[in-house]
């Protein structure tokens, strides 16, 4: 029959050259990308932490300090500005007397004592205002007194009587000027039941 040619490799196309059976660095590396991505990842997040880091670095600006937290010697002063004197402060009394309150329906009389906390510097000025305008301090706190809520004056609700304070601090300040009066102290204030 007829016979066919047999192909016969090409000579120009070199022939691929085979390792001897115990050498492994001539096999081709098993996983190809797969093997490859977890170091192509790796390098990837460093230079994603080096750039984060340079720029909070760079753009990052150092804490401020808050205005409340400045430390103050013993001797008053605020990192040696100023003098001791400056600091010292005095109780002065504003009233004593009793007021009537009948906001929720019965007759509750609160035997009250106010005082404020004002600097040394301002004493006489704040005891000359309180003496010619005696009977405008007390309108106004007797007045405060009669609209308020019993519970807020007996302490259930408020025991440090802050809305009391406040409220005398804001009247004082109308009358004295802002800033003069630091704090205001309510040392007694008596409920008794009239009715």
């Amino acid at each position: 029959m007829s016979e066919k040619p047999e192909k016969k490799p090409d000579a120009a196309a070199p022939a691929p050259a085979t390792a001897p059976a115990g050498d492994k660095s001539a096999e081709k590396p098993k996983g190809g990308l797969l093997g490859k991505m977890p170091v192509l990842l790796g390098g990837v997040m460093v230079i994603e932490a080096a750039v984060l880091f340079a720029g909070f670095k760079f753009l990052g600006s150092k804490p401020q300090t808050a205005p409340g937290a400045e430390l103050v010697s013993a001797e008053g002063d605020k990192g040696g500005k100023g003098k001791a004197g400056d600091k010292k402060t005095v109780e002065i009394q504003v009233v004593d007397f009793k007021a009537l309150n009948r906001a929720n329906g019965r007759s509750i009389l609160y035997s009250t004592s106010i005082f404020v906390v004002t600097k040394a510097d301002n004493e006489d000025r704040v005891k000359e205002s309180f003496k010619d305008n005696k009977a405008l301090i007390e309108d106004r706190i007797r007045t405060i007194i009669a609209e308020s809520d019993p519970e807020k004056l007996d302490g259930a609700s408020e025991p440090g009587l802050e809305t009391l304070r406040r409220q005398v601090k804001y009247q004082l300040d109308g009358i004295l000027g802002d800033g003069v009066i630091e704090e205001v102290l309510v040392p007694q204030c008596i409920p008794f039941r009239t009715d």
